[in-house]
């Protein structure tokens, strides 16, 4: 059985939070199909538990510069999972589309993590790559983010998106990581941030504040941050910390999200 005490035994840098807010996300796409993929792999550490996510016949795609996969499968084992399906890519991740029959893979991959080069030209050619092969309901992830260490990381991804806004959205920024969407899957996973996320953190032993401090009319993604006193588990507006309020405007009208809506309304919050 996954748990933080196996991925903790692994080589990396891959924090305990990130852990719980892929866990959160992955257990949403529990009804979803797709490959996971990722580039930037090192020992492992964040490739088991996307091993441990991968169903069926789904494959696991696995970039590194010189790949060790030895000791990648020797990591995947150490959590309990077989190392099936992996599909293993040694070299930079400029030589993906020469390697990958693209066609083939057009929207098959739902968890897409740019771990690599940590330049601005290779995230950047990585988004273009993720938007031929990510699903609509895929997930991207973006290490290194708002990092003052690798401000290219940051600055080509908003580049991407500005010049692509129908491509991706940014959902949330936590823990050193962005975490990006497609537009059509942008208000399922923006309901489960207002009203699941942080039970589910907290479910995996991560106490956390989601922030979400403006409408929609300016950007709908969230922070997560480790516990503010002062805040909550939920940070509207600064002048109502407790209330998430602006989040009631974005909802598309349905019956579900009307009485979701209505009790939060009922509980204040």
């Amino acid at each position: 059985m996954l748990s933080w005490e196996k991925i903790d035994a692994i080589p990396g840098w891959f924090m305990f939070q990130s852990y719980c807010v892929w866990r959160a996300l992955l257990d949403q796409q529990a009804r979803i199909t797709g490959d996971l993929f990722e580039i930037g792999v090192w020992r492992g550490r964040s490739a088991s538990v996307l091993a441990s996510y991968r169903k069926g016949g789904e494959k696991l795609y696995l970039c590194d510069l010189r790949l060790d996969q030895p000791a990648v499968e020797r990591a995947i084992r150490s959590v309990g999972v077989e190392p099936a399906n992996i599909v293993p890519l040694s070299g930079p991740s400029a030589d993906l589309p020469a390697k990958l029959d693209l066609q083939a893979m057009h929207q098959t991959v739902r968890w897409f993590h740019i771990d690599g080069e940590h330049t601005g030209t290779a995230v950047y050619r990585e988004l273009e790559l993720a938007n031929r092969i990510v699903n609509n309901d895929g997930i991207v992830v973006i290490d290194d983010f708002f990092s003052p260490r690798y401000p290219a990381n940051t600055t080509e991804v908003i580049r991407y998106l500005e010049k692509n806004p129908f491509h991706f959205r940014l959902l949330a920024v936590g823990f050193n990581k962005g975490y990006l969407c497609r537009p059509e899957s942008l208000p399922r996973y923006m309901d489960f941030m207002a009203s699941g996320m942080s039970r589910t953190l907290g479910g995996y032993g991560a106490k956390t504040t989601i922030f979400k401090t403006t409408g929609p009319w300016d950007t709908d993604a969230v922070g997560i941050t480790d516990f503010v006193d002062d805040a909550g588990p939920i940070a509207g507006p600064d002048n109502e910390p407790q209330r998430w309020h602006m989040m009631r405007t974005r909802h598309v009208w349905g019956p579900v999200r009307h009485l979701q809506n209505g009790w939060r309304m009922l509980r204040g919050r």
